[in-house]
């Protein structure tokens, strides 16, 4: 699997624009763990690797 951080910027973007309408049509979550495993789930088909360590600091 590819991690998360090992993709270009632009591949990232896609990929968040392609979450947010996959999750538009879904139940919405305050949680973040609940909503960093479905970004996760969502990934891992695609072969890309998603973790709280991937998240953005600062």
């Amino acid at each position: 699997m590819t991690r998360w951080k090992e993709l270009s910027p632009e591949r990232q973007m896609d990929l968040r624009a392609a979450y947010d309408i996959e999750m538009a049509r879904q139940t919405n979550t305050c949680s973040l763990d609940e909503k960093i495993a479905r970004f996760a789930e969502w990934l891992a088909p695609q072969g890309i690797a998603f973790g709280m360590d991937d998240l953005a600091k600062g």
